[in-house]
């Protein structure tokens, strides 16, 4: 049986305890408080640990289970870091099925604020008189990359960001050219790094502002490495983690600070030249403003072959940006293939599902062929 510690937060105006949610005296209005109170029992229960799964946006969703000390000490350490406590007021806008909106209902408990819970939207920063009540505030907000995106599509832009104290945005790939619009964001805005395993965030980075960088900084007592093959290998001795080996190609500084370079398990092998699709994502993104993927499909001849993935119908205006990115690659980086997704294929929190979109043009190029 978890251990009842007294701990307690509101949640939507109304006080949280062990007692209220486990007799059923707090009953839901909402899916989202639904959501909350479900994560809550199971946090109260009698079970050894809590059941985690990864987004799956890599792949096949993966389960964990965690410790209720491990995730306490987690959410201790991200309130320290960003000052949330007693007197403050977070908005969550994310799901509950997945860590990041889980972690904010232990941060909300270990620190005791106010947690405003709310249906995942994608256009939540356009609608925050919804979440928060007309001219109300908060002073910390989990978003992904997709609800700025979506912000950036609407005629108030990021204006409505001056309501939040910091934004910290995560659970997928910032473009670049959004990155240069969050530096006109009205208050603080931070990316992290994380996984399931490592409960939410080990790593930070400014955004905008004075601190601004593209190199992420561990949280305090993280430790990090880089294995044979470059990837980021991680020590999280506030998580009992000793040493976790990540699937993310890395570039590492003498002072610990890291920079992301893509993923192992993501990378072409064309004709047996390697090849970074995040990376040509990157240059290809910034270079024409286009939402895209870069993936590898069956080639008859090199085995893969770089093929760009347009989150877009066929244009002839983004064609032509397109051949003249293209053209200023060098040859091998080149996109053999083009096709245009009405729409990316998405997880449940937002994040591109990149080996589905890749199977999903694997089968279009297999029935073009036939």
């Amino acid at each position: 049986m978890a251990t009842m510690t007294g701990e307690h937060f509101t949640l939507n105006g109304r006080r949280i305890d062990a007692e209220g949610v486990l007799s059923g005296r707090i009953a839901p209005r909402s899916d989202s408080e639904r959501a909350a109170l479900d994560f809550l029992r199971a946090w109260y229960g009698p079970a050894d640990g809590i059941e985690l799964h990864s987004s799956g946006s890599t792949g096949a969703p993966k389960r964990f289970v965690a410790s209720r000390d491990a995730m306490r000490a987690g959410a201790r350490l991200s309130n320290r870091l960003f000052g949330l406590g007693p007197s403050c007021t977070a908005l969550l806008p994310l799901p509950l099925d997945y860590i990041a909106g889980k972690m904010m209902v232990v941060r909300a408990l270990v620190g005791g604020f106010h947690l405003r819970v709310v249906e995942p939207d994608s256009h939540i920063i356009a609608r925050l008189d919804a979440a928060l009540g007309p001219g109300g505030r908060c002073d910390f907000a989990p978003l992904v990359p997709l609800q700025i995106n979506r912000a950036l599509e609407e005629p108030q832009g990021l204006a409505p960001l001056a309501r939040i104290g910091c934004v910290l945005v995560g659970g997928g790939f910032i473009d670049p050219s959004v990155e240069e619009r969050l530096q006109e964001a009205p208050c603080r805005v931070c990316a992290s790094y994380g996984m399931t395993e490592t409960l939410s965030h080990v790593a930070l980075r400014d955004i905008n502002g004075p601190e601004r960088s593209s190199w992420y900084s561990p949280l305090p007592g993280v430790g990090v490495c880089r294995s044979g093959e470059g990837c980021l290998v991680l020590r999280v001795p506030h998580l009992g983690i000793e040493r976790l080996e990540t699937n993310d190609l890395a570039e590492l500084r003498a002072d610990g600070r890291f920079r992301l370079l893509g993923r192992r398990d993501a990378v072409i092998n064309s004709g047996g030249i390697k090849i970074q699709p995040e990376a040509l994502e990157k240059q290809l993104s910034a270079a024409t403003g286009l939402s895209l993927l870069i993936v590898g499909t069956p080639h008859p001849l090199l085995g893969e072959c770089v093929t760009l993935l347009l989150e877009a119908e066929p244009d002839g205006e983004q064609e032509a940006l397109l051949e003249r990115a293209c053209a200023a690659l060098d040859p091998h980086l080149r996109p053999r293939r083009r096709l245009c997704l009405t729409a990316f294929p998405r997880t449940s929190s937002g994040k591109i599902a990149r080996a589905q979109a890749q199977a999903i043009a694997c089968t279009r190029l297999r029935d073009d062929e036939h």
